[in-house]
This record gives C-alpha cells, sequence and structure tokens, in this order.
C-alpha cells in the first residue's frame, strides 16, 4: 500500500479498486468537494504517489522501467533503460490512469494503436494525469504526450 493511503488510517482502502473511484470514496470521506483546492491537491499528491508506489520514482531505476514496459504487453523486454525509454516513448501509447488502475485491478491495461487516438481518448474520458504530478516523477514523463 502505498504511502499516500496510509496518511488516512480511519479511511477503508480498497487496493485493487480503481484510482480514480477510490479517490472519489477517500474525498467523500474526508468531505472534500470535487471543486474545492483541497481535492484538486490531494488528487495531485494521490496520483503521484501512487504512480511511484507501483514503478517507482528513480529514473535509474531498470526494473522501473520494465515493469512498466511488462504492463504494456512489449513482446521482448528491453535489457537497458535507453531501450525501455525509446519503447514506451515511440511505440507506446497509453493512458497514465488506465496503467495505474491495470496495476491495481489486474485487468490488462487498454492499448491505444496511435498518439491521436491516445489524445481521443483522454479528451472524452477526461482521464488527464495531473502534469505537476507527472513533472515530478521521471518515469512519468515519458507516457506524456500534448493534449493540444
Amino acid at each position: 500500500m502505498s504511502n499516500y493511503w496510509n496518511s488516512y488510517p480511519d479511511f477503508l482502502h480498497n487496493s485493487t479498486a480503481p484510482l480514480r473511484q477510490e479517490f472519489k470514496l477517500l474525498a467523500a470521506h474526508e468531505g472534500w468537494g470535487p471543486k474545492g483546492s483541497r481535492f484538486k491537491k490531494e488528487w495531485e499528491r494521490c496520483a503521484g504517489e501512487e504512480f511511484s508506489h507501483h514503478f517507482g520514482r528513480e529514473e535509474s531505476n531498470l526494473s522501473g522501467w520494465q515493469a512498466m514496459c511488462a504492463m504494456v504487453r512489449l513482446e521482448e523486454i528491453p535489457d537497458s533503460i535507453t531501450q525501455c525509454r525509446k519503447m514506451l516513448r515511440e511505440e507506446t501509447w497509453v493512458n497514465i490512469y488506465d496503467l495505474l488502475d491495470a496495476r491495481r485491478t489486474g485487468e490488462p491495461v487498454k492499448l491505444h494503436p496511435s498518439a491521436a487516438a491516445l489524445r481521443r481518448y483522454t479528451k472524452d474520458t477526461k482521464k488527464i494525469f495531473p502534469k505537476r504530478a507527472a513533472k515530478q516523477n521521471r518515469f512519468l514523463k515519458v507516457l506524456l504526450i500534448e493534449l493540444l
């Protein structure tokens, strides 16, 4: 369980539930309105810490890169960080929330055939990962796309 959830010992956290669903339950439990600044601040913190919990924070951690490659079902998992980054940046189109939810739920991650398809999906579903949280984790940067 990530450190984020440990900050709320009175909340019964389900580590296998989709992240946004679980956070909304926490927000209701804590009385954070969805339009409030506390909600937004906590959501950014939760999303960033959840990603770090599952994949790490250190850019030099090969096992974190390989875990992401495995989650997106690459046929061959690269044996270098450079190759992992290249494959994730140039050949993989995945929504960050879907990646986290796949890790949490055990379901296969939804992949997209192109950046344009991922862009449409992300906008349509409003599954937009907080930019500030993404910039704090070097693993996440490789998965970011411009939404235009």
